[in-house]
């Protein structure tokens, strides 16, 4: 099934935004964050979407947020949104809830095992909260980027150690490293996807087609993945050219 998301949604009123991905989409990935803060919409979300034919699964936050800060003040405000997001998940019936690693502070980047330390103690926090809530996550590789931790698959597996969670690979970041035929080995731990394009220089979120990013391995490799193609762009225009030329794929 082919799915939208984008953080330029999450800027719009909930209504507003249900109305406009359902007149085309049969799945959202909602960023929980803006706007579209599960807490915030949790009201408005149980009262509209009965009357839509349309699925949900959920972004944690990632604006401000990181599991791996050295500064256990905002470590633990982090951890808190995620875990507020996890448990919006499972009041709201979202099965899959995608959650980035950390990141490289200027004092991260002169301490990085012990941010990976750091990291991988917040997601074995959130990976037992996940089972409890019988909500799956979705750890996702980040693009290429000084700051970006998680950028190729030994490292988003290293981050996961001692945890049963899956991932959400990316192929647009994955093809900023180079690394797509590489990530394609993580296909047992799936549990979703995001599709998008680039030059394979930088994260621009362009239109599937639009770029390098070659997706014929992709539709080939996972010819038999069965969760959601989540297709993230800069807003409904661009995530309607990348839908038809997706189909037309699949």
């Amino acid at each position: 099934m082919i799915a939208v998301s984008s953080p330029a949604f999450s800027a719009m009123p909930f209504a507003q935004a249900l109305e406009t991905i359902a007149s085309s989409f049969r799945a959202w990935e909602v960023v929980a964050e803006g706007r579209h803060d599960l807490r915030e919409i949790e009201k408005d979300f149980l009262a509209l979407t009965p009357s839509y034919d349309l699925e949900f699964s959920a972004h944690a936050p990632m604006s401000d947020i990181n599991i791996g800060s050295l500064n256990p003040r905002m470590l633990e405000a982090s951890v808190g949104e995620i875990t507020a997001c996890l448990e919006g998940c499972h009041r709201l019936g979202m099965g899959v809830c995608t959650v980035h690693p950390s990141f490289l502070t200027p004092i991260g980047m002169v301490c990085r095992e012990k941010v990976i330390e750091v990291a991988k103690a917040s997601l074995r926090r959130l990976d037992r909260l996940s089972r409890e809530l019988g909500v799956k996550i979705g750890l996702e590789n980040m693009p290429r980027s000084l700051f970006s931790m998680g950028t190729t698959p030994e490292a988003l597996v290293q981050l996961a150690e001692g945890t049963e969670m899956g991932f959400c690979l990316d192929v647009g970041h994955a093809n900023t490293m180079g690394l797509l035929p590489q990530f394609m080995d993580l296909k047992p731990r799936l549990v979703n996807l995001h599709v998008h394009d680039n030059q394979g220089k930088f994260d621009e979120h362009l239109p599937i087609g639009d770029g390098t990013v070659d997706f014929d391995l992709v539709v080939s490799k996972l010819a038999d993945y069965g969760g959601r193609f989540v297709i993230e762009s800069r807003g409904i225009a661009d995530a309607l050219v990348s839908r038809d030329r997706l189909s037309a794929m699949l």
